[in-house]
């Protein structure tokens, strides 16, 4: 698979702008050009975004509201032409820069833009500076015919986005954005509906009770609903992984108390970077009842400064009747990924049963 930086490679970069130019024949191509190739090599994902927004800047010579209407003439249509995916981003990032003092001119934009990509990093400096008339386009957003525009929303306005910058403030009482949740939270669309499991769970590393106390009443208003049962699974992912007793209980899991692991092996000492490292457990309900479990379990990975810090995978569920038990055979891949850095050494494998931690076994990453 292609690196996600590649999605900025030198050649990528030319076709966003020949995008560009074809909305805007003034585009000074020379410019943006020049010196980018070097620039870009050795970046990351990120960082080449905004170099290449730096470049499409500085070739772009226009005051705010003609310089947004090129890029949002450079978007795709119907036809084949204009920019789609990840060569929107830089775009977005730019309204993000230069929008602050055209508000209206800079939601236009991104309501367009995030039909292409998402604008929910480009919306946060927004949030950030203009707190009230933000709001407000976000209420207004949520009738919006575009269901990417309605998710908007809600993944813009989380507190905690994953390479959006955080806006803490936001979980400080009132609580601006479940107004915004409230709107939403039973979308047609599951794509925003996922979005506000997201922001549900930002919520509940600070505040589980709210979290609890809103899923537990949108279910008895809705109580057939076949949409919010794994919304409220999605938005407790954090607590029900921590074993929180209110998040279990709202979601059928008894106390693990009763559970017992008989055995759990693994079934190689050392695992190499690129490879699968397979374990088994037999797990008995040792009690006179039916119990549902969660299996989960914790990669205890070593740091760089050999410390070792647990991230917690998700498992399986299954029914167990009184006395039952359940076997379980997996494998946890060391494959690399971009969000992740792996450091050879011990590390650690930690069953997890309805939040209850269990003795962990070691093995060594090569």
């Amino acid at each position: 698979m292609e690196p996600f930086k590649e999605h900025f490679s030198y050649a990528n970069a030319r076709k966003i702008a020949a995008e560009i130019h074809r909305a805007h024949p003034g585009f000074e191509m020379t410019t943006f050009t020049r010196g980018l190739e070097k620039k870009l090599a050795p970046l990351e994902l990120k960082q080449r975004m905004h170099v290449v927004a730096d470049h499409i800047e500085a070739a772009l010579p226009l005051d705010v509201p003609e310089l947004f209407a090129v890029l949002v003439k450079a978007l795709a249509g119907d036809g084949k032409h204009g920019l789609r995916g990840f060569a929107v981003w830089p775009l977005t990032e730019i309204v993000a820069r230069r929008g602050l003092g055209h508000f209206a001119e800079s939601m236009d934009a991104l309501a367009q833009m995030t039909q292409r990509f998402t604008a929910e990093f480009a919306i946060r400096p927004f949030i950030r500076h203009h707190r009230e008339k933000t709001m407000r386009q976000l209420h207004r957003w949520c009738d919006h015919p575009n269901e990417h525009v309605r998710r908007l929303v809600s993944e813009g306005s989380r507190p905690f986005l994953p390479w959006g910058g955080n806006l803490p403030e936001l979980l400080d009482s009132p609580y601006q954005t479940f107004d915004l949740l409230e709107k939403l939270h039973r979308d047609p669309s599951a794509y925003v509906r996922l979005s506000v499991a997201n922001h549900l769970n930002d919520f509940s590393k600070g505040n589980a009770k709210l979290v609890i106390d809103t899923l537990t009443r949108w279910r008895k208003a809705a109580p057939r609903d076949p949409h919010l049962e794994k919304l409220s699974r999605h938005a407790c992912r954090t607590l029900l992984k921590n074993g929180h007793p209110a998040a279990l209980k709202l979601h059928g899991y008894g106390s693990a108390d009763s559970l017992e692991i008989e055995s759990f092996k693994l079934h190689t000492a050392s695992v190499r970077v690129g490879e699968k490292i397979a374990y088994e457990l037999v797990i008995c309900n040792q009690s006179h009842q039916s119990l549902r479990v969660m299996f989960d379990y914790a990669i205890h990975h070593r740091k760089a400064k050999g410390t070792l810090t647990p991230k917690v995978f998700k498992g399986r569920v299954k029914d167990l009747a009184a006395g039952e038990r359940w076997e379980i055979h997996g494998a946890h891949s060391f494959q690399p990924v971009t969000t992740r850095v792996y450091h050879a050494g011990k590390h650690q494998f930690e069953p997890r049963l309805n939040g209850r931690v269990f003795p962990a076994k070691g093995f060594v990453l090569e």
